[in-house]
């Protein structure tokens, strides 16, 4: 009986820590003790009770995985733990007409361009890739060309 309860205890918590370090391995391990200790009541007490006990490991496994998908998130270790910030970045097409007058501009880079990154020409923000490869915050550059959703800058000389 200890190694019926002890299989149903280790199954509920290995399928819990997988909500925590998801790989899939961990909740198939969960699942086997859940099974090997349905598959020990059966073979000792029959198949109502074994039946009675899977039901029981599966309705306890998704309860502790319901609350722990909705408590966690809720605690501090949860906040930190889960991305709840939205993104604020847009992709901006460049646009043909805007390349042609970007081209040959100068400007500097916003952020390090290793080899995308920032940019700012005649007062504007632009995403850029680097074909001279990495630049620093601050490099001067000059517009080469464009791509569909950014331009194409050189170091200048």
């Amino acid at each position: 009986m200890t190694l019926i309860i002890s299989l149903f205890i280790a199954g509920v918590l290995l399928v819990a820590a997988e909500v925590l370090m998801p790989s899939g391995i961990i909740a198939s391990l969960g699942g086997m003790c859940l099974v090997g200790g349905v598959a020990l009541v059966g073979g000792r007490d029959g198949l109502f009770p074994a039946l009675v006990a899977g039901v029981g490991a599966l309705a306890v496994s998704g309860i502790v995985v319901y609350l722990e998908l909705r408590l966690l998130p809720r605690t501090r270790v949860g906040r930190r733990m889960y991305n709840e910030a939205a993104s604020s970045g847009r992709a901006v097409d460049t646009g043909a007409s805007t390349a042609v007058e970007l081209v040959g501009k100068s400007g500097r880079a916003l952020t390090t361009c290793a080899p995308t990154g920032m940019v700012e020409i005649e007062g504007q923000q632009y995403e850029a890739a680097s074909l001279d490869g990495l630049l620093h915050v601050g490099d001067a550059l000059v517009v080469a060309g464009r791509d569909t959703y950014k331009l194409l800058v050189k170091k200048a000389s």
